[in-house]
C-alpha cells in the first residue's frame, strides 16, 4: 500500500516553513489571484518561484489554487496564469472552474489538474466527466460519512482518479461550492474567494444556542488508519488563513499519525489550545449528525490559544533533516576525486583534486562518511554510501568538505531547473442571438403547479414528486446531494416510463445520471457557470439550457457566448446554503420536525429552512423580483420563477406579474443582477 500524502495549508511564506519542518508531503497555496482564499497573504511570482525551489529541493510538492468562478473578462489573466506555473513546474493546479480544467488539459498537459471541494463533488457518478476533463484527483466534500466516502474510494480507483480528503480544519456550514450567503448580504462570494464567513454570525433557531449556523472544526487523525485502508491519497488539512504555529501542530499531528498511527498527548493538546471552537467534531464522518456538531470561539479557547503559541514554535524552528541522500566515492591514484549523489530522483557527479599517496596513515572509508554525513542545516541526511577506492591514499578533510557541498549545491540547482516553454493559447467559442421567448417554473410541491399551462415552457418538479397526470412540461430536478444513486436512477426510470424527457441538473454527477438515461438536460445556476467556455464543456455534456451563475449582474451574464439557451433565476427566495447537518437539530430532533422551520440572524431576518430527501436548504428570506425588469432581460432566451413556500394564489400572482411586467412586491430583492460580486 502507498504511503498516504499529508497536505498542508500554506498562505504566507512564514506559513511555509511551518508546514515544511512539521512534516508535510506536499503543501497547497494560492497566488495573488484566482485563489479562494483571497483575504490569505498569498504568493505573487517571485515568492511562487522561490516557493517552488524551496519545497523541491526538500522533495515537497508545490499545489496552487486556481479554484474559484471565473467570470468571462477574466480568462485572458488567468491563462497568463497558468503559462507562469506551467513554466514554474508546479505538482498540480486546484480548480472549481470548469472553465480552468479544459483550458489545462488542452493546453497544458503537462500540468496535473485536482478538482477543488469547490466543485461539490460528493457521488461517484461525477467520475467520468471527472475523468474527460483530465482530472487526476478530486477533493471530496466534507460531508461524506465513512460509508460514502469508501464507495467512492472504490469507484475513483477504476478511473484512476485520486482522492482527497479533508482531515482537519473548519467546516463551513453549507457545503462548498453551494453557498451564496456571504455574496447575497454583501456581494462577498465564497465561490470567489472572499467568504466573509457570515455563518459564524449569530444566526438563531428556536430553542437553539444563539450561533446556529456554526459548526465545530473537524479533526479525524484517530481515523488515518481506515482511510489509508479505503484508498485516500492524500490527507488535507484545511487553514490557509491560519497563522503558522497552527499549520506546523496540525502537520505535526498529521505526520504522527500517518507514521505511527499515534499522537502524543501533548500534540493533541497543543491542537486544541491553537485553534478549535469548543473542541472538534467527527460527527460526519461518523454518520451522527446533531447537536454536538455545533459549537463557537469561546474566550477560554482564545486564551489558550495564546499560551500555547510559544511551546509549538520548537515543532518547526529548525531544518528537518528527512530527504535521504546516497553517496558513492570512488579515490584511484593519479585520477581525480569523483562523488556521485543521489536523492533517489536525481544523481549528480562531481570531481575534486587527486589524492595523494599515503605517508603515514591512510584515509579509510569510515573517515570519509564522517565527512560525508555533514549534512546540518541542510534537509539531507546521509543512507548509504559506497566506495570505490585504491589502498594506502591519503585525502583531505577540506577536499572532502568541498566535494560534499559542491554536490549538495549541484543537487539543489538540478532540482531548481525549470522548462520553459513558449505557449500559445487560442480558441474559437460561437455563440447565437438570445431572446427572451420562454418562462420555466420550479416548485418545491406539486401543488403549486397552476392549472393553466399555457404560457409556461416547463414546470421543474422534485425528484420525489408523484404527479397522478404527467404533462410534457415536466421537468425532473435531480437532487443537489444524492444520498442514494440507485434510488435517483429508479425515479429517473418512474419519469421517463411516463414520458418525461427533461432533466434539471445543478451538479456534474446528475448531469451523468441524467444522460445514462438518455434525459434532454437543463444545467441549473448551482453549476456556478460564470463564462464561455465553461458552457462549451457543459455543451459536450449534450445540456441543451444553462441556467447561469446566480452570482453574476446582467452585464456579466449578457458577455458570456454560448449556442445554448442561456437563462437566470428572475423570482424566487434562493437557496443560500445546501446543509447536511440541518441547524433546526441544535434547537430540537427531526421527530419535532415538519421539515420546515427558520432561523432568525441579528437584524430580525427570518430565514426559511426546508429539508426534503435528507438534506436541507437554508433560503433567502426575501426573493428575487425582477418583473418590473423585463427591459434589461432582453438578451437571454429563458426565465425561471423558482417558487419555494409561496401558496398556490400566490404563484398565480407572481405569473400574472411577470406576462405583465408589472411591480407588486413591497419587499424583495434584485440579487446580484445589478451589483457585481467582488
Amino acid at each position: 500500500m502507498e504511503n498516504i500524502e499529508v497536505l498542508s495549508p500554506v498562505g504566507s511564506p512564514e506559513s511555509l516553513v511551518a508546514a515544511v519542518r512539521s512534516g508535510a508531503d506536499a503543501v497547497y497555496l494560492g497566488a495573488k489571484s484566482f485563489s479562494a482564499r483571497r483575504n490569505a497573504t498569498n504568493f505573487d511570482e517571485d515568492e511562487l518561484l522561490n516557493t517552488v525551489k524551496y519545497c523541491h529541493k526538500r522533495n515537497v510538492k508545490v499545489y496552487v489554487t486556481v479554484n474559484i468562478m471565473i467570470k468571462e473578462k477574466e480568462i485572458a489573466e488567468v491563462i497568463e496564469l497558468l503559462k507562469y506555473l506551467n513554466d514554474l513546474g508546479v505538482d498540480a493546479i486546484i480548480v472549481q472552474d470548469l472553465a480552468v480544467a479544459r483550458l489545462a488539459q488542452v493546453f497544458f498537459a503537462d500540468l496535473p489538474v485536482h478538482g477543488s471541494t469547490q466543485m461539490s463533488v460528493q457521488n461517484s457518478s461525477a467520475l467520468p466527466i471527472l475523468k474527460k476533463l483530465g482530472i487526476k484527483r478530486v477533493v471530496v466534500a466534507r460531508e461524506m460519512n465513512k460509508k460514502q466516502l469508501h464507495e467512492f474510494c472504490l469507484k475513483a480507483k477504476e478511473y484512476d482518479i485520486e482522492v482527497e480528503y479533508f482531515i482537519h480544519g473548519a467546516l463551513c456550514m453549507s457545503v462548498s461550492g453551494q453557498c451564496l450567503l456571504s455574496a447575497m448580504i454583501g456581494t462577498r462570494s465564497g465561490n470567489r474567494g472572499l467568504c466573509a464567513q457570515s455563518c459564524r454570525l449569530p444566526f438563531e433557531v428556536e430553542n437553539g444556542t444563539g450561533y446556529d449556523l456554526s459548526l465545530k472544526d473537524s479533526s479525524l487523525f484517530r481515523y488515518v488508519s481506515e482511510l489509508k485502508e479505503m484508498g485516500v491519497s492524500s490527507l488535507k488539512i484545511e487553514g490557509r488563513m491560519k497563522r503558522p504555529e497552527y499549520i506546523a501542530v496540525a502537520t505535526k499531528c498529521c505526520r504522527e499519525a500517518v507514521d505511527n498511527n499515534y499522537i502524543d498527548e501533548n500534540l493533541e493538546r497543543q491542537l486544541k489550545d491553537i485553534f478549535s471552537r469548543s473542541g472538534f467534531t467527527d460527527g460526519y464522518y461518523k454518520n451522527q449528525l446533531g447537536r454536538d456538531m455545533f459549537g463557537i470561539r469561546t474566550k477560554e479557547d482564545v486564551l489558550a490559544s495564546k499560551e500555547v503559541i510559544n511551546e509549538i514554535h520548537e515543532i518547526y524552528r529548525h531544518e528537518r533533516q528527512w530527504v535521504p541522500l546516497s553517496f558513492f566515492f570512488k579515490a584511484r591514484e593519479n585520477q581525480q576525486l569523483l562523488l556521485s549523489v543521489s536523492d533517489g530522483k536525481r544523481e549528480v557527479r562531481v570531481s575534486g583534486k587527486k589524492p595523494q599517496r599515503a605517508i603515514n596513515r591512510p584515509t579509510d572509508e569510515s573517515s570519509i562518511e564522517a565527512s560525508l554525513s555533514k549534512l546540518g542545516g541542510t534537509c539531507y541526511y546521509l543512507e548509504t554510501v559506497s566506495f570505490d577506492m585504491d589502498n594506502n591514499l591519503f585525502i583531505r578533510n577540506s577536499d572532502l568538505n568541498k566535494l560534499r557541498r559542491e554536490a549538495v549545491e549541484k543537487l539543489d540547482e538540478l532540482k531548481e531547473r525549470n522548462i520553459y516553454r513558449k505557449k500559445e493559447v487560442s480558441y474559437q467559442l460561437k455563440d447565437k442571438k438570445h431572446s427572451l421567448k420562454d418562462i420555466y417554473i420550479r416548485v418545491a410541491d406539486i401543488n403549486q403547479i397552476p392549472k393553466n399551462l399555457e404560457k409556461i415552457k416547463g414546470v421543474i418538479v422534485p425528484i420525489n414528486s408523484e404527479i397522478t397526470q404527467m404533462d410534457e412540461k415536466i421537468i425532473v430536478e435531480i437532487p443537489r446531494w444524492i444520498n442514494n444513486t440507485d434510488y435517483v436512477i429508479e425515479r429517473l426510470k418512474y419519469f421517463k416510463e411516463n414520458k418525461v424527457k427533461k432533466a434539471y441538473c445543478n451538479n456534474l454527477a446528475a448531469i451523468e445520471l441524467a444522460n445514462q438515461s438518455s434525459f434532454e438536460i437543463m444545467g441549473g445556476n448551482f453549476l456556478n457557470t460564470a463564462n464561455s467556455l465553461a458552457c462549451s464543456v457543459l455543451e459536450k455534456e449534450n445540456l441543451k439550457k444553462i441556467t447561469v451563475s446566480a452570482e453574476l449582474d446582467l452585464n456579466e451574464i449578457n458577455q458570456i457566448k454560448t449556442e445554448m439557451d442561456k437563462g437566470i433565476i428572475a423570482y424566487g427566495k434562493l437557496p443560500l446554503m445546501l446543509l447536511i447537518n440541518c441547524p433546526l437539530k441544535n434547537g430540537r430532533s427531526c421527530a419535532d420536525c415538519d421539515k420546515k422551520g427558520f432561523i432568525t440572524d441579528r437584524l430580525g431576518y427570518r430565514f426559511p429552512i426546508r429539508c426534503d430527501l435528507n438534506v436541507s436548504e437554508l433560503l433567502n428570506h426575501t426573493p428575487i423580483y425582477l418583473a418590473d425588469k423585463m427591459a434589461d432581460l432582453q438578451n437571454l432566451d429563458y426565465l425561471i420563477l423558482y417558487f419555494t413556500d409561496e401558496t398556490d394564489s400566490e404563484v398565480n400572482l407572481i405569473l400574472a406579474a411577470y406576462e405583465n411586467g408589472e411591480d407588486i412586491l413591497k419587499e424583495y430583492t434584485r440579487g446580484l443582477y445589478y451589483r457585481s460580486v467582488l
